[in-house]
């Protein structure tokens, strides 16, 4: 059984989320031993406000991060013969840092938009979602088409600098716009009447269902099924892409992959 929290449980998740990112403008660096007898790390961006992909969780007393992209991290240091860090930075700054060499790979469900493929080179992808539409369960009725959100008085909030801004503007021009860093913080407006509808991805969809009373799904279609997550590197960095494609078949084949998507979907939803 999936556990259910109230709004207060995510209220206390944001303010929590947002002490952890107030920390960070300190040290926002997480580091992790693969092996002790490696001298060397390997440093990943991400940005920590994504379950099931990544999120701050504590661990064994311990303040670290979690998710699908943390543990695909893990497996590409590991075929490096390095440890870890992880640099944690609002979504919209990843690709500028990796442009500027301060992370060597970048992590985030990121989609590999053509404008993205411009500056940075990207990896297969590792993971499918399908785009959804978030609601309050009371306003299912009111949104039975993609037209209905389409209006002035629909407010549609969607992630800063992610695939989900884009969409929304393509999707729903007419509606007005609530466009915020932080995924959470969406949600909060949300159970809150503060936002409408919200795009998000649906394993991210699903995870507030089950943890959060009166959230659905709608029953419509958003955006390209197969645009999918993949792992951007710096343009020209042949050597580093070709290790990561090499990991990220190893893990789809043997279907550890798809393991770890369960493991992170269930510790978020708290099954």
């Amino acid at each position: 059984m999936f556990k259910k929290f109230s709004t207060i449980f995510l209220s206390v998740f944001v303010l929590s989320l947002g002490l952890f990112l107030n920390a960070c403008t300190e040290s926002n660096i997480f580091t992790y031993i693969i092996d002790e007898s490696y001298t060397e790390y390997v440093t990943m961006g991400t940005s920590a406000d994504y379950p099931p992909y990544e999120w701050p969780m504590t661990v064994d007393g311990k303040l670290t991060l979690v998710g699908i992209d943390i543990e695909i991290g893990k497996e590409i240091a590991s075929a490096l013969g390095m440890n870890l860090k992880v640099v944690n930075k609002s979504f919209d700054y990843l690709l500028d840092d990796l442009q500027a060499g301060k992370v060597d790979f970048v992590i985030a469900g990121m989609t590999p938009t053509a404008e993205r493929e411009e500056v940075v080179d990207f990896s297969i992808v590792y993971y499918e979602a399908q785009q959804v539409l978030l609601v309050s369960s009371d306003n299912v009725d009111t949104y039975p088409s993609l037209e209905s959100i389409n209006v002035n008085t629909v407010r549609v909030g969607a992630q800063m600098g992610a695939i989900q801004q884009d969409l929304a503007d393509e999707y729903f021009p007419e509606s007005q716009k609530v466009i915020l860093q932080s995924i959470p913080d969406l949600m909060l407006k949300l159970s809150q009447g503060l936002v409408d509808v919200v795009i998000t991805e649906d394993a991210v969809a699903q995870g507030y269902v089950n943890n959060l009373g009166g959230l659905s799904i709608l029953d419509l279609s958003i955006g390209e099924p197969d645009g999918g997550s993949a792992v951007a590197v710096k343009q020209g960095d042949s050597e580093l892409l070709a290790t990561i494609n090499a990991v990220l078949e190893a893990m789809i084949a043997s279907g550890q992959l798809d393991q770890i998507v369960l493991d992170s979907v269930n510790l978020n939803t708290g099954e």
